[in-house]
């Protein structure tokens, strides 16, 4: 019993150093020792529900420049990251050969109008049989129609922008014999971005059309704000998820095409009593704040939430506007009451 001893009185030092002897005026629910903690006063705020996702950006138009014949390219009239406009001549492939024949057209062209020319005032003598003039204007218009088959395999050979946009990076040199399996170069119009990103069909509810939403990327410091613009029509049967896209400006051209985004979007904005996130405890699924009850004194009060946003929770009900909560320290509070020394 004697070597017991020993081990006993040590077990009642360090209780009496962490207890120390109780208060006549304070209670037997306190020990001497105040818990320094931080204080906060609790206040109504716009409060909004938010639906996170991560969404990843488009151009608002996007194309890989191709030919549509196989030839050797002869020009190239752009340089790497060129800003262009719609129609604007990007390269131009080897057109000998239809120049030639668009001049021999030509040429047979004007000759057969002076044709019809010279019958049609023959013909208005009796000098001459209407199925010689009939002959003569049906060869102007296949030689008009022949003209606009070269015109076309010209402007085949005539690379341009379908849009306004920006180029990408040059893949072919002059001299190079392309097909129409040959990318040239790519062109995005960036001046507004397509946002995409999937939500879960539970949140359908609070999306809608023109819905703000602000957009992050860790490669700016700085958020983007768009509109919702579309909303898919289906949900997803395997992940249960619905597409949703917004129109982001983009005037500057910052932003690229295949950015990733943290895509955050607001709905039924509303004033709230709000509290941050760190001053709740939670207990499965019951949630308390420690309320002070005078300037030394706080208790653990049980709260019902409601949203969260960004590091702050929506209370419902369990709290007042007006009240100081504990926000800094609760984790070392235990028993309620409980003795804290808020910091200045």
């Amino acid at each position: 019993m004697l070597k017991w001893f020993p081990v006993l009185a040590g077990v009642l030092g360090l209780v009496w150093f962490w207890v120390g002897p109780e208060s006549v005026n304070e209670g037997p629910q306190f020990g001497s020792r105040a818990t320094p903690v931080s204080v906060e006063l609790v206040q109504r705020s716009q409060f909004a529900d938010a639906v996170i996702a991560v969404g990843t950006l488009e151009a608002w138009e996007s194309v890989d420049i191709r030919p549509s014949v196989a030839q050797i390219v002869t020009e190239l009239l752009f340089e790497d990251g060129d800003s262009v406009n719609a129609g604007q001549v990007l390269a131009r492939q080897k057109q000998d050969a239809e120049k030639a024949r668009f001049s021999e057209l030509s040429a047979s062209l004007v000759d057969a109008e002076r044709e019809v020319e010279r019958l049609s005032n023959l013909a208005t003598k009796n000098q001459v049989a209407q199925t010689d003039l009939d002959r003569a204007t049906t060869r102007v218009q296949v030689l008009e129609f022949q003209l606009d088959e070269v015109r076309a395999r010209i402007q085949d050979r005539t690379i341009i922008a379908p849009f306004s946009g920006q180029l990408g990076l040059r893949e072919v040199s002059p001299g190079a014999l392309i097909t129409p399996t040959t990318r040239i170069v790519t062109l995005d119009d960036v001046s507004r971005m397509r946002l995409t990103f999937s939500v879960p069909a539970v949140e359908l509810g609070v999306l809608s059309l023109g819905q703000r939403v602000t957009a992050r990327s860790a490669a700016f410091p700085e958020s983007f704000v768009g509109t919702i613009s579309a909303i898919d029509s289906r949900v997803d049967p395997v992940t249960r998820s619905i597409q949703v896209r917004a129109e982001v400006p983009n005037p500057e051209g910052r932003l690229r095409p295949g950015l990733l985004m943290n895509t955050r979007v607001e709905a039924n904005p509303r004033m709230a009593v709000v509290i941050p996130e760190e001053a709740i405890e939670s207990r499965g699924k019951e949630h308390f704040v420690w309320v002070m009850e005078s300037a030394d004194t706080a208790r653990k009060s049980r709260v019902s939430i409601g949203g969260r946003s960004a590091g702050f929770v929506e209370i419902v009900d369990g709290l007042n506007e007006g009240q100081k909560i504990v926000v800094d320290g609760v984790g070392l509070l235990r028993m309620s009451p409980a003795k804290v020394k808020p910091k200045e």
